[in-house]
């Protein structure tokens, strides 16, 4: 299990863990946790970001393989790496966008949880896509070198 994995197994269960307590403590004990929904949302945006980068280095976001499976191999080598490079300038802008975000929000607060700094939960975004570039410049390599 790499690390990205395990990070995302982690983000997984503490969100199923904060839904189920959220659940727990409004239907059993009655009273609703003031931060559960808030911190719910924040993990969703991590595992959203982070599971996206686990998906680019598994290889497993969306393709066009009933096209491209129809092209002789030099034209679907050619289409590869097109497409990842296509890929690679968005995340680039993904990564530009995102690090502008998070240094917006460096003074702005969680609104239940005062001393989770916003930045700190965009900072998702710039990070997931730095990893994402790399993992496709690594594939963008695997394409030309073949």
């Amino acid at each position: 299990m790499t690390a990205l994995e395990a990070y995302v197994v982690v983000l997984m269960l503490a969100l199923a863990v904060i839904v189920l307590l959220g659940v727990w403590f409004r239907y059993v004990v009655q009273r609703a946790l003031p931060w559960y929904d808030e911190f719910a949302e924040f993990l969703l945006v991590w595992l959203t970001f982070y599971g996206s980068a686990l998906a680019a280095q598994r290889g497993a976001h969306i393709g066009f393989e009933t096209l491209t499976d129809t092209l002789s191999p030099g034209l679907r080598r050619a289409a590869a790496i097109f497409a990842e490079s296509v890929v690679l300038l968005v995340l680039i802008a993904l990564w530009t966008y995102g690090w502008t975000l998070a240094q917006a929000a460096s003074f702005d607060t969680a609104v239940s949880i005062r001393s989770v700094r916003l930045s700190w939960i965009y900072s998702a975004i710039p990070i997931s896509a730095g990893l994402m570039f790399l993992i496709g410049l690594r594939r963008l390599a695997a394409l030309v070198r073949s």
